[in-house]
């Protein structure tokens, strides 16, 4: 037998189907590392029904399903076949090719078939049992089986070895008898335990059959008594109650049209008490408009304090600008009065150099004069003096020109003085005017986000402010809400209480007993009070508790019989009508016994038993399972009538919806047209509305709260934004101020610059005039020298030398005069530079004075829009205020109509009051009636009860039962007396405790003591045979284990030389006298090593290791094919060459399919496969038949 095909559809990165076939001998997967190829082994583990999916390396079951990529879905499911050749028929009855398969979806669902037939994972286990493919088979070494094989506990390795000998089966058979050996012991045990308890049973059982038998008898002809009786007092009774209901009827009708006047004059209450619940909701609305208003007045009062403020700093920055005004109009005055005196100065100066060029001039023709002379003279000697003539007359032109350039340089002179100080001045001036511009620009600088801090900070101020505002009207709106549903509520509850406390539901007789502590006097605190008032319930079993307690919810529950007939009296004696007590030392009721209980646990629609769904005090408990204890409470209609048919009518069923199903078979269900709420429902009322109340109180404290955290935080941001606008102001009017003073002082700083330039150019071009003039003026005193020393060598005469010194002396006079005249000039220019400065000062304050007025003119409009805002606020604020005192008229118009409703509830309450007294005096003729009826119905449901506890027959069977005997004619053979009955009770009483059951249990108990006794012989006769087949097959698994394991050491040590080329190793027992228990270790001692343990061999020597242990299980119990997966990697070239030897001697008698990379291993493979991962990532295979091309 070999692997013949292997199919995968969808398993792991095999999405597409895909079939691999192999033949004899040795065939190889290869492929690069993901491709998928150890996949192929996971398929072939899976298929043979691996349940680890660890050692299928994955998480969970699911993970062996495609996964899918992004070019390719998901798989659904994951199916692998494999199919074996069995022509040689390994395994018995079976076909000649067998078809295993597995296929799981990602839902979970599995399913293993053998030949397309499903079958159970057993069968696969037992199919391939002792062939090497079993559950810890020694065929299938997949990566790091190796690893895991060798460092397996002796135990482990056991199980391994048992395969290989083939044992598996043997043991598989031993172990499935020891579990039978193991079940069988547990029966016998358990039949052994069952037989003592029937044998002890037997004996009492046939005694107490005996005497059921005669109960029996005694019980029937009681019942048959009982129910002639019980029929005969029934039958009076109901024509005696029919004739008291007509007239009751009557009572009942009187009554109703009092109680109809009642409960109009209440409707008027009520509409009233409504009416001054919705006064309550006005009034709350107007004071809640009124807090709008006055969140609106308050408003306008900020705002017209805004206006104010801002107009009082319009009025403060026009007076600045005023004075400032003023402070320009005294500057330009100032300015002005500075033309005009330098004006004059310069007229003086003009006079003056009038007057010294007059001087002048007469020095000037003076000289001419001296000239004209001193030409004479020079003519008079010119015949004498020719030779010093034109030295004479270049002096004097030299002595002019000296003259007129000493002149020039001393008018540069004087005026370069006069500019060099302006110049000085204006400089220093300019570097304060560039240090006062500095400074205020890093003031503006501090000033802008000083104020972008106080817009930034105004602005979440006011969306803090307008936050709270909205978060205090929510708050408020919250308040008054809260307040109004806790008003209607305290309304509510305070009406309900009211008819609570007075026991207006009730029947006047209770009413008027229970208010009256004079009329019960000591005795009322023994007096507890009518059922409905002492129970409570939930909310889904109300109704089915008010029906199923009906008017018994009227009764009141005392303490003794005793306190119950003191009532009775003083009702006898007042004359107060009549009531039911319920005395609680005197109540005698039977509860639903515990098979009816197990029985309701398992019907649908159950609810529960009446009295276990209302909670009360643990004293009044008897009172409630009287009356509710024997009444189950259905979900519905259907439910009802179902338990009512499975319990055979013996209760009473009551509906959620109200429907009662009696035990007679009476139906009772539909509307009534009375809606008014029962006592108990009104107390549950209560309950909730003071819950309610409750919880409305709490939340109203805490919005009251959260209401003054409001009002605290609107009033710190109110203060914080009226700071924060004064501070806005004062920092705006800096600005406005920095600003208006660095255009000022930059304008200052542009006409200080301009006249700089200018005199740095006048300067300059000063300087470069008296540069020229010197150097001239140098030139001209050389030459004047050298014609003046020529002249005195020739000029020896007296009076040419008088009129020269003459000349000197005028010379030397006009020089000075021309310096004064010259230095007069500069003086003028100076003021006359001053006066153009000054005049442009005056044009710049002029346009300054301009702006300002402009400015002012601004703050005048800005002042009167705010005046005509502030008239509007204040129009506000005086329509605000009418709205206020309207609404506050309206609110007290509503305060005062409130007290007119109370008024007039109170004498409606006075005339409800007499009304009702009228009714209690109506009720007492009717009471009076209604108690005869009450009591005798209560009589007749003592009676009904009684007989239907005994023998769960009401009314109307057992009228039928009495007809039926008419019928057959037994009452005259019957004794039917009293007496008689008597007798028979004797008669049963005197038989005591009674079990009816035993009859039938005696007979039951008695078969089945047979019955186990014949079981308890099979099982011995059993444990028996078990016992002979495991000695058995213990006997077979030891001596096939003793011989198979010989030949595996042999075998084992034989082909690890042949591997090794040497060393030694060996199969030794953990404990040798327990051949089938113990466990086996390996030892091996590789060449020219020591003999140690497994663990501390290298890898190579370790797969080494586990190759010879493979080929020894081979050799003794081939398999039909192995699967090993890169076995081989650890070896090296000369191991890997001895181990492919030996693979291919081993593969002449098994089938091998090889998982492998390496070359050498390929080289003796007969077939190859080819798997690779393409690119939607899914695997792939190539196939090639290695033989085809020996």
């Amino acid at each position: 037998m070999y692997l013949k095909k292997l199919r995968l559809s969808g398993f792991k990165s095999f999405a597409d189907p895909v079939s691999l076939e192999f033949s004899e001998g040795i065939s190889a997967i290869v492929g690069p590392n993901g491709s998928g190829k150890s996949n192929i082994t996971d398929a072939i583990k899976w298929v043979l029904g691996e349940q680890s999916i660890k050692s299928l390396r994955g998480k969970k079951m699911e993970d062996v399903i495609f996964s899918g990529t992004e070019k390719k879905p998901a798989s659904g499911y994951a199916e692998v076949v494999l199919v074996l050749d069995n022509k040689d028929g390994t395994l018995e009855n079976y076909p000649q090719e067998i078809a295993i398969s597995r296929k799981l979806f990602r839902s979970g669902e599995s399913d293993y078939a053998i030949n397309k037939k499903s079958c159970k994972l057993k069968e696969i286990h037992s199919l391939f049992m002792d062939t090497g493919l079993g559950k810890n088979g020694y065929s299938l070494i997949s990566q790091g089986s190796i690893e895991n094989i060798l460092a397996s506990s002796p135990t482990e390795l056991r199980n391994i070895f048992e395969e290989a000998v083939g044992i598996v089966s043997y043991k598989t058979k031993k172990n499935e008898a020891e579990k039978k050996l193991e079940q069988t012991q547990g029966h016998l045990d358990r039949l052994r335990d069952i037989m003592t308890e029937i044998e002890k049973q037997l004996g009492p059982l046939k005694n107490q059959s005996r005497k059921a038998q005669n109960w029996l008898v005694l019980h029937e002809e009681l019942k048959t008594v009982d129910l002639v009786i019980f029929y005969r007092k029934m039958s009076s009774a109901v024509t005696e109650l029919e004739e008291l209901k007509i007239n009751l009827k009557n009572q009942i009708k009187s009554c109703n049209q009092i109680e109809a006047a009642i409960q109009k004059k209440d409707e008027l209450y009520q509409k009233l008490t409504i009416e001054n619940r919705e006064l309550d909701l006005l009034t709350d609305a107007e004071k809640k408009n009124l807090s709008v208003l006055s969140t609106d007045f308050d408003q306008v009062q900020r705002e017209a304090i805004r206006c104010k403020s801002q107009l009082e700093a319009n009025e403060i920055s026009q007076q600045r600008l005023a004075k400032e005004q003023e402070n320009l109009s005294f500057q330009i005055d100032e300015a002005r009065a500075r033309i005009n005196g330098l004006e004059r100065e310069k007229k003086v100066l003009l006079e003056n150099l009038k007057n010294h060029e007059t001087a002048w001039r007469e020095m000037d023709n003076t000289l001419h004069s001296l000239l004209i002379e001193e030409q004479q003279e020079k003519e008079r000697i010119k015949a004498t003096q020719d030779a010093i003539q034109n030295h004479q007359s270049l002096c004097e032109s030299l002595e002019i020109k000296r003259f007129e350039v000493k002149t020039a340089i001393q008018e540069a002179t004087t005026e370069s003085s006069f500019i060099k100080k302006h110049l000085d001045e204006a400089l220093v001036n300019q570097n304060q005017i560039t240090s006062d511009l500095e400074q205020h620009k890093i003031e503006l600088d501090k000033l802008r986000e000083k104020k972008q801090q106080q817009n930034e900070l105004y602005s979440q101020l006011q969306s803090q402010y307008s936050q709270v505002l909205e978060e205090q009207q929510k708050i408020q709106h919250q308040v008054h809400h809260i307040s109004n549903n806790l008003k209607v509520n305290a309304s509510k509850a305070e009406y309900l209480k009211n008819i609570q406390k007075n026991y207006q539901d009730y029947f006047p007789t209770i009413r008027k007993l229970m208010t009256s502590e004079k009329l019960l006097g000591p005795v009322i605190h023994e007096v507890y009070g009518p059922v409905g008032e002492l129970i409570t319930t939930k909310p889904r079993y109300l109704q089915a508790i008010d029906i199923a307690l009906g008017a018994k919810s009227q009764n009141i529950v005392v303490a003794t019989v005793k306190v119950a007939s003191d009532c009775i009296n003083l009702l006898k004696k007042e004359r107060l009508g009549r009531a039911t007590f319920l005395p609680l030392d005197n109540l005698k009721y039977n509860s639903i016994d515990d098979r009816t209980r197990a029985a309701l646990k398992n019907m649908s629609g159950v609810e529960g038993i009446a009295s276990e769904l209302v909670k009360t005090e643990a004293a009044y408990a008897a009172a409630i399972e009287s009356l509710l204890g024997r009444i189950i409470v259905a979900s519905d209609f259907a439910s009802g009538r179902a338990i009512q048919n499975k319990l055979a009518s013996r209760f009473t069923v009551v509906t959620l919806e109200g429907e009662i199903f009696y035990p007679g078979g009476a139906i009772v269900g539909g509307q009534s047209k009375d809606n008014r709420q029962s006592p108990l429902s009104k107390k549950i009322e209560i309950q909730n509305l003071e819950k309610e109340m409750e919880a409305y109180k709490k939340a109203l404290v805490l919005a009251k709260d959260q209401e003054l955290q409001s009002h605290a935080s609107i009033s710190q941001l109110s203060k914080q934004l009226k700071e924060l606008e004064y501070e806005h102001n004062r920092c705006k009017q800096g600005l406005w101020e920095k600003n208006k003073r660095i255009e000022d002082l930059t304008e200052k700083q542009h006409v200080n610059t301009r006249s700089i330039a200018v005199h740095k150019k006048k300067l300059q071009e000063l300087s470069q005039t008296l540069e020229q003039s010197s150097q001239e003026l140098t030139k001209i005193e050389t030459a004047y020298n050298q014609a003046k020393e020529a002249t005195k060598e020739q000029d020896s005469d007296d009076r040419t030398q008088e009129i020269r010194e003459r000349l000197d002396d005028f010379r030397l006079k006009i020089s000075d005069r021309q310096m004064i005249i010259t230095q007069i000039k500069g003086e003028i220019a100076g003021l006359d530079q001053q006066i153009i400065l000054m005049q442009e000062q005056l044009t710049h304050q002029t346009t300054k004075k301009t702006a300002l007025e402009k400015e002012i003119g601004c703050y005048h409009s800005d002042s009167n829009d705010l005046i005509q805002l502030q008239q509007n606020l204040e129009a506000d604020y005086q329509r605000l205020s009418k709205l206020i005192e309207a609404h506050r008229n309206k609110n007290k118009q509503a305060t005062e109509l409130q007290k007119a409703n109370a008024q007039r509830l109170e004498t409606l309450q006075e005339e409800i009051k007499n009304d009702n007294h009228q009714l209690i005096v109506e009720n007492d003729r009717k009471n009076t009636v209604s108690s005869q009826v009450n009591s005798l119905q209560l009589q007749m449901n003592h009676w009904e009860d009684t007989i239907y506890k005994s023998y769960e027959i009401n009314y109307l069977m057992a009228e039928d039962a009495y007809r039926q005997l008419e019928q057959d004619k037994k009452l005259d053979a019957l004794d039917l007396s009293e007496e008689r009955q008597r007798d028979l009770r004797e008669k049963i009483n005197a038989l005591g405790n009674v079990n009816l059951n035993a009859i039938e249990e005696y007979q039951e108990i008695l078969i089945r003591h047979d019955f186990m006794k014949a079981q308890m012989d099979d099982l011995k006769a059993g444990k028996s045979e078990l016992l002979d087949i495991i000695n058995t097959l213990y006997d077979a698994m030891t001596e096939q284990f003793k011989a198979n394991f010989i030949k595996l050491q042999e075998n084992f040590t034989r082909i690890f030389s042949i591997l090794f080329e040497g060393g030694r190793a060996y199969l030794e027992f953990t404990d040798p006298t327990g051949v089938l228990e113990g466990g086996i270790e390996l030892v091996a001692q590789p060449p020219g090593k020591r003999l140690r343990h497994i663990s501390l061999l290298s890898g190579g020597e370790k797969s080494m290791v586990a190759i010879a242990l493979l080929f020894s299980f081979l050799e003794i119990n081939p398999s039909p094919f192995c699967v090993i997966d890169e076995v081989d990697a650890a070896l090296d070239d000369h191991n890997i060459y001895r181990y492919i030897s030996y693979l291919k001697k081993v593969a002449e008698h098994n089938q091998f399919i090889t998982i492998t990379h390496r070359r050498t291993t390929l080289e003796v493979c007969d077939n190859l496969y080819g798997v690779s991962m393409s690119k939607d990532g899914v695997s792939q295979l190539v196939s090639v038949r290695l033989t085809d091309y020996a």
